[in-house]
């Protein structure tokens, strides 16, 4: 459930790796599959439930957004290879799904590049606690100041997403900004 709730809850990687230093007899391949599937299943619910925020954008975000989403669907393996260029990052996904979302975005391969991502990043996160864990537990240790500042940084990223103008970016690879007085329409479509 911790990969539905887009803010302010312990990373998946944090539980992943919390369970192995508390039995390091679990498998780190079977508690990397688990945390990577979990997230991914997490990470569609919200996913399922931030497409419902496309209608209260306008139709200049819209229709950037829509290139966004064709530029993607027409390269390759767009999807697939960002997804899991992102998940490989200690950056938080939930903002990204969120982003998908809103954009209606429909690929297997952002469930795959997610998955394989996180499985990766899981095993590698596992296989380093044993030098890492304690100073990651320092950091971590009752302050949610960290937390938040992932957070912070996750909606900037999202508020960036849906707040350039993928036509302009794509066309002419120049980085123009819609004025977030367009952002949201007083008319509903």
């Amino acid at each position: 459930m911790l990969s539905v709730i887009p803010i302010l809850t312990p990373p998946t990687w944090m539980v992943v790796v919390s369970a192995y230093m508390i039995n390091p007899s679990l498998d780190p391949i079977f508690l990397s599959i688990l945390g990577a599937s979990a997230a991914t299943g997490g990470r569609l619910i919200l996913f399922q439930f931030s497409s419902i925020g496309r209608r209260f954008i306008d139709e200049t975000r819209k229709s950037s957004l829509d290139r966004l989403k064709k530029y993607l669907e027409k390269t390759k393996y767009g999807y697939f290879v960002g997804t899991m260029i992102f998940a490989l990052t200690p950056l938080p996904s939930n903002m990204l799904f969120i982003s998908y979302g809103i954009m209606k975005a429909r690929s297997i391969g952002i469930i795959a590049g997610f998955w394989i991502g996180r499985f990766i990043a899981y095993l590698l996160m596992i296989n380093l606690s044993n030098y890492f864990f304690k100073s990651f537990n320092d950091l971590f240790k009752n302050d949610i100041t960290f937390t938040i500042l992932v957070d912070i940084t996750g909606i900037i990223m999202t508020l960036l997403i849906i707040f350039i103008n993928w036509d302009i970016l794509i066309s002419q690879h120049k980085l123009v900004f819609i004025k977030p007085k367009n952002f949201f329409s007083k008319q509903r479509n």
